[in-house]
């Protein structure tokens, strides 16, 4: 099947609304002012109504949200009040050639950037804007006995493609557990348990502290139809963020649309990248990852750790000693999309150098 990766400037599912405070660029040279403004480091505020279109779109190869806006509504910046309007499209990454966008209200009124949507608000300075692709489930991974832990409501058994890798529009079939309702037309979210995520540091025995298994969302499912004696459905595959496979597990896992706006800090804290939503050995800004550090500690949604690192990155390519008493320097800054109990996702909002598993983080009070 023919796809379409969207939106150049989101990544992961996520964006970051510009400072209200920012320069306008609403005038006829607003493309030279925008560009211009990259190259200088700074953010623009865009102003002012679009030119009133066609309401409706039908997505073609190769088109993205950005490019529909920039052509059809002469602002590309309003792709997220387009994404408000069309609430079939659960992540801005992938549209599809023949689905049909709204384009503007049926009302016939114009576009006005910066009033806020009633779906995803309009956010201050370096709101984050992520739909959940994964978290660290604590109850998970603390079990003696891998038996002992709590086992999904379902798991895909089988599928009708002859394929490895499931993809959206593919039919599964999906075996779930007795004791657990199944309705017709119901949506399920699709998701794979990962590895164990242990800490940095150790309990009192010695051994290091488990903080849970990664859960990692894949996509969302339909249940076409349902045999109830042999607890088995038809299930389509209505969205996928990642390859879908035979044994991945299915349940009514909650999937909002989080809005992180930055708060300020109640706790000074030190911490450290414990995992990744999806491993890499290089990581940057826009991805996924998980603090050993939860509310429990006094982390809340919004909250910025700034990322630091003490090296002689020459010395250390050449696999030379490095002094131990090196100051900590900047290297980046993660923002917390949502708190858990023992530890918080992130999304890497900026960086100066690639980011690894380990790296120390801080959280100053007030900041």
């Amino acid at each position: 099947m023919s796809r379409t990766m969207g939106l150049g400037i989101v990544a992961l599912g996520w964006a970051v609304a510009a400072p209200a405070s920012a320069q306008s660029a609403s005038d006829s040279s607003g493309t030279t002012r925008l560009a211009e403004a990259a190259r200088a480091g700074e953010s623009v505020h865009i102003s002012g109504s679009t030119r009133l279109g066609a309401e409706r779109y039908v997505v073609r190869p190769g088109d993205t949200l950005w490019d529909i806006c920039s052509a059809q509504l002469a602002n590309p910046w309003l792709w997220p009040e387009v994404w408000s309007l069309n609430q079939e499209i659960t992540n801005p990454h992938w549209i599809y050639p023949g689905q049909v966008l709204r384009l503007r209200r049926g009302d016939g009124q114009d576009y006005v950037w910066g009033e806020p949507t009633t779906l995803r608000g309009g956010g201050a300075g370096g709101t984050i804007f992520f739909r959940n692709e994964g978290f660290i489930d604590e109850e998970l991974g603390q079990a003696e006995d891998e038996e002992d832990e709590p086992q999904p409501p379902g798991s895909i058994v089988a599928s009708w493609e002859d394929e490895m890798m499931l993809a959206t529009n593919d039919l599964v079939y999906v075996r779930f557990r007795e004791d657990f309702p199944v309705q017709q037309g119901q949506e399920y979210t699709i998701y794979r348990v990962r590895e164990t995520v242990t800490d940095f540091e150790e309990d009192d025995s010695g051994d290091p502290i488990v903080l849970g298994k990664i859960v990692e969302i894949l996509g969302t499912g339909r249940v076409e139809t349902f045999d109830s004696d042999a607890h088995l459905a038809r299930m389509t595959l209505t969205e996928t963020i990642n390859p879908i496979e035979r044994g991945d597990a299915v349940g009514p896992v909650e999937r909002n649309v989080i809005i992180s706006e930055p708060r300020p800090a109640e706790v000074d804290l030190d911490g450290r990248i414990v995992a990744l939503l999806r491993p890499r050995t290089l990581n940057g800004q826009a991805f996924v990852a998980f603090i050993n550090r939860g509310y429990d500690a006094g982390v809340r949604d919004g909250n910025r750790f700034q990322i630091i690192r003490a090296n002689d990155h020459y010395l250390e390519s050449l696999r030379e000693d490095i002094p131990a008493d090196l100051p900590f320097e900047w290297i980046g800054e993660c923002q917390v999309v949502e708190a858990r109990k023992t530890a918080s996702t992130c999304i890497i909002s900026s960086s100066t150098r690639e980011i690894f598993l380990g790296e120390r983080v801080t959280l100053a009070r007030g900041q």
